[in-house]
């Protein structure tokens, strides 16, 4: 004979509040189609078809506020012989957290997507990029992904179906007493957790390949952007001019005191090769360096090699 678990209300496994679950929602569905009818009666179907949400919440509220709030058990409850207790399974509920849960769990998911809906339609009439706004209007994402979560740990621990009945500590128990080790052996939805748990990190690893890609995309335009500032530069006739003189040997070498005589001796080193400066440029912050010396540098680092100042080549401005 199997032991009797000394808990005289065992806490219920996974698949019967799962089958409790799916019994309400059946009866929820059939309480709303009667109050639709009986609206469509006195209002018409226009209104019946005006606020589908609406009446939803009230068909829910009213289930559970004559069941639960009552503290009666729903059809679903009563199907497979659940109970509410507290977290430690040795009381019943009172009536100010069976009371959160209904408000919680039909009335604020209506309210809180009421005023989500707000902010999202701001965004896009408005255009506005707030920290505030962006995130309440990402909310229905977070949402699902967090409850996507909490199944999945349900799944892994049994022990609270909705957030709402984690919140105010509503625990389902065996309306009678039964063996301990038929529960872990047939209530066990361990499998269905860590399918879940798979597929976020599936879904994770797509959106780092997805961001690694955009990144990668980023980065050659922006090469791209450069090798074009590039043309353009090596384009422009007084940089040919200089060129050509280079090629005549008619390069500005700063280790001949007589030219550019205008800059004092401590000026005329070139900071990248610490040596006189031949063609100097002079970058957007002021700084100067060998012509060749400075573009080197540019290539791979688009900034002042000093202080760090954002410089491109075509900010260079040779001195003559």
């Amino acid at each position: 004979m199997s032991s009797v678990n000394e808990r005289s209300l065992p806490f219920a496994d996974a698949a019967t509040i799962v089958r409790a679950h799916q019994k309400d929602a059946y009866f929820e569905s059939s309480y709303r189609t009667q109050l639709n009818e009986i609206l469509q009666l006195f209002k018409g179907q226009r209104f019946v078809n005006s606020y589908p949400e609406e009446i939803t919440i009230v068909a829910k509220a009213l289930y559970l506020g004559l069941t639960t709030l009552i503290g009666a058990r729903t059809l679903g409850e009563e199907y497979v012989d659940l109970i509410y207790v507290n977290r430690s399974g040795k009381k019943i509920p009172k009536l100010l957290p069976r009371l959160g849960f209904i408000l919680s769990y039909a009335i604020l998911p209506y309210l809180i997507s009421k005023i989500v809906k707000k902010f999202k339609y701001k965004e896009q009439d408005e255009k506005d990029t707030s920290v505030w706004v962006k995130l309440m209007s990402s909310y229905f994402k977070v949402l699902d992904t967090f409850l996507n979560i909490h199944i999945a740990v349900f799944y892994f621990s049994g022990e609270f179906y909705s957030l709402s009945k984690r919140l105010f500590g509503l625990r389902y128990a065996f309306g009678h007493n039964k063996d301990i080790n038929s529960v872990k052996a047939t209530g066990n939805y361990s499998l269905l957790g860590g399918v879940i748990i798979l597929q976020f990190i599936i879904k994770g690893l797509i959106k780092l390949k997805a961001y690694n890609d955009e990144q990668s995309k980023e980065d050659r335009l922006d090469k791209e952007q450069v090798d074009k500032d590039w043309k353009r530069i090596s384009d422009i006739d007084e940089l040919k001019d200089i060129s050509e003189d280079s090629e005549n040997n008619f390069d500005i070498d700063l280790s001949d005191p007589k030219q550019l005589p205008y800059l004092p001796e401590s000026s005329r080193t070139c900071m990248l090769c610490l040596s006189p400066m031949v063609n100097p440029s002079a970058a957007n912050c002021g700084h100067l360096f060998c012509w060749d010396c400075i573009l080197d540098w540019l290539k791979d680092h688009p900034e002042c090699p000093l202080c760090r100042q954002q410089c491109l080549q075509q900010h260079l401005l040779p001195l003559k």
